[in-house]
């Protein structure tokens, strides 16, 4: 009878031992505080191409215009295009073509300044390597893969595009086309 009573006061003692280890295990996860009244400032995600901002836009580049010099198949239209990040946070963004010009390939490149891509017709091409280029039959989009630009445009930077299209044969005579361009950004 001893050891049963023994027996059941070791229980009882390990019962509460784990019960109280418990409890304090409990009190070293919770913890409280306060804090005096602040301000908390959101930030912010902001493109800016040409004159267009936001978060999504669409953009004509008028210097793409064919209208002032008619051209031939054989002929480039080539103008620079600033994309600025105007937010307070680094930002990813892209660029899509949203309207198809037949007769056309758009060739992209990437440049230091808008003075390494000329404007007009029938100027010299940048001399680095284009990052795009391909058939405007079609809907394109910069960059194809990844879905955005591989390094974040941080705020205040930017990013200037040299938009060259050139007239293909089979572009339809007396045509007057502008080139417009849908802009996507997003938080980095």
């Amino acid at each position: 009878m001893r050891k049963k009573v023994w027996g059941a006061i070791a229980v009882a003692v390990a019962a509460v031992a784990v019960f109280a280890s418990s409890q304090q295990s409990l009190a070293l996860w919770s913890d409280s505080a306060s804090a005096s009244g602040g301000t908390a400032t959101a930030a912010s995600v902001n493109l800016t191409v040409g004159t267009s901002a936001g978060t999504s836009a669409a953009y004509t580049l008028a210097n793409l215009t064919t209208a002032t010099t008619p051209v031939v198949p054989g002929n480039t239209v080539q103008a620079p295009l600033t994309v600025k990040n105007s937010g307070s946070d680094p930002l990813q963004w892209r660029m899509q073509s949203t309207s198809a010009l037949p007769g056309f390939t758009l060739t992209t490149y990437g440049v230091a300044n808008e003075g390494a891509c000329p404007a007009g017709v029938n100027t010299a091409a940048p001399a680095v390597t284009p990052v795009t280029s391909g058939s405007m039959n079609a809907s394109l989009q910069y960059p194809v893969s990844p879905a955005y630009m591989p390094t974040p445009l941080a705020a205040g930077g930017t990013y200037i595009l040299c938009m060259r299209l050139t007239v293909v044969v089979g572009a339809v005579s007396g045509q007057t086309t502008n080139a417009t361009f849908t802009f996507q950004a997003g938080a980095a």
